[in-house]
């Protein structure tokens, strides 16, 4: 059940890797001055932070822990709000809670993302931050969501988990925000196993990202820096194997994007014309990195009979993606058990309360879509569509498959 990456997993990789093994520098730390040391983790930071076009990257060992980080850069904790989608990955709100923050949630429009108008009258004098989640390879309404933040003097993060290698009005996304942060996880777009990337503009936020992922030192530490450390810092670094599969990996996106978008326009056009039937709106097509094509029903109990037949299923019954089904999250449990942060002995407020149906907009329009891969397998968002390996044949015959089955229950 892998995303593009996995499935092209090949010689280049197994030789980075052999290379590095064969180095004996496995950390992404090793001798300058040692041509034995390959030093990929710091070569693909900036790749990375080239392709995006931001000034600094910084290589993790998660995409959940780089949003972490990010939002403790951002001096993000207790007492204060940060706004985030009920439709996203729970690591997006699950990195809020222990940071300290209260998440605020907030509806999606047919972009699937952060709907800027819900997003405006959520903020309050608390809120430091919007977490706005490219969901499904889709850029958010980036502009919109850039001038809500403005005008309330508060951060933009962008979770980019799902959407390396998507683009926005001419650059890479992540950049638009104060911070963005990437996954490389086995469902995206590439993938060393896990892994994750932090990038930005901002040189004092890169550093204290910097310290706090390497035990309070500085970029790029050589030796021991006692008495010129900033803060306490913690361990989620990159190590050389990530760094080396991921530069073999890196060098296969290009190909990935350009068959992903091939086979999306396939489907796309098979689709078109079929009446009842919508796509999500895409806020910059030439950008959408073309993982999956959201196909939008009259209502949910069509899309359910279409889904049913297809083995696919509805959004709204995605497990790790849709506020409702995070338990954790209503019923508010963390490892200590000591309600912090969402009671109000630690939050000087009120408490905070979530609930299934509190988000009426975002569950009505995920019950009535459906995902079609194009290249993300994933039993939580979309089981039916295509692998990366499929070619124009099998793009046809599995969305010629859909258009029956959906023509079928729309004029029934």
């Amino acid at each position: 059940m892998p995303g593009p990456g996995l499935e092209l997993i090949g010689e280049e990789e197994i030789a980075e890797v052999v290379g590095v093994l064969r180095s004996g520098f496995l950390s992404r730390y090793g001798p300058n001055d040692d041509p034995a040391f390959g030093a990929r983790v710091r070569h693909f930071e900036q790749e990375v932070a080239r392709l995006t076009g931001v000034a600094h990257a910084l290589a993790v060992n998660s995409g959940s822990s780089g949003i972490w980080l990010a939002l403790a850069g951002l001096g993000i904790g207790p007492r204060d709000e940060v706004v985030v989608p009920g439709f996203t990955f729970v690591a997006s709100i699950s990195a809020i809670v222990y940071a300290g923050a209260l998440p605020v949630l907030a509806e999606v429009d047919e972009t699937f993302n952060l709907d800027p108008v819900d997003v405006e009258a959520r903020i309050t004098p608390r809120t430091r931050a919007i977490m706005a989640v490219h969901m499904l390879g889709n850029p958010a309404r980036l502009t919109e969501l850039r001038a809500v933040a403005d005008r309330h003097g508060v951060a933009l993060i962008e979770d980019c988990a799902q959407a390396f290698g998507a683009r926005y009005r001419g650059g890479g996304v992540g950049r638009i925000g104060e911070v963005g942060i990437f996954s490389f996880n086995e469902f995206k777009t590439i993938t060393c196993g896990d892994g994750g990337m932090i990038v930005t503009d901002d040189e004092d936020l890169y550093r204290r990202c910097f310290a706090m992922h390497d035990q309070g030192h500085s970029p790029f530490r050589l030796g021991i820096e006692v008495g010129r450390r900033p803060f306490l810092g913690m361990n989620f670094r990159m190590t050389e194997l990530e760094g080396a599969v991921l530069m073999a990996q890196l060098g296969k996106l290009d190909a990935i994007r350009a068959h992903l978008q091939a086979n999306k326009r396939i489907v796309e056009s098979v689709l078109t014309g079929l009446p009842g039937l919508a796509f999500r709106v895409l806020p910059d097509p030439d950008g959408d990195l073309a993982t999956h094509l959201v196909t939008i029903f009259p209502s949910g109990e069509i899309a359910r009979r279409v889904a049913g037949e297809l083995g696919a299923i509805v959004l709204a019954d995605s497990g790790w993606h849709v506020y409702n089904h995070m338990e954790h999250l209503l019923e508010r449990r963390t490892i200590t058990g000591k309600g912090c942060p969402f009671d109000w002995p630690c939050q000087g407020t009120s408490d905070a309360r979530y609930e299934a149906g509190m988000l009426p907009r975002t569950d009505a329009l995920l019950e009535r879509s459906i995902s079609f891969g194009i290249g993300v397998s994933d039993p939580n968002l979309a089981p039916f569509g295509l692998r990366m390996r499929d070619g124009p044949d099998v793009a046809r015959e599995r969305a010629t498959r859909f258009r029956e089955v959906a023509r079928r229950h729309l004029e029934g």
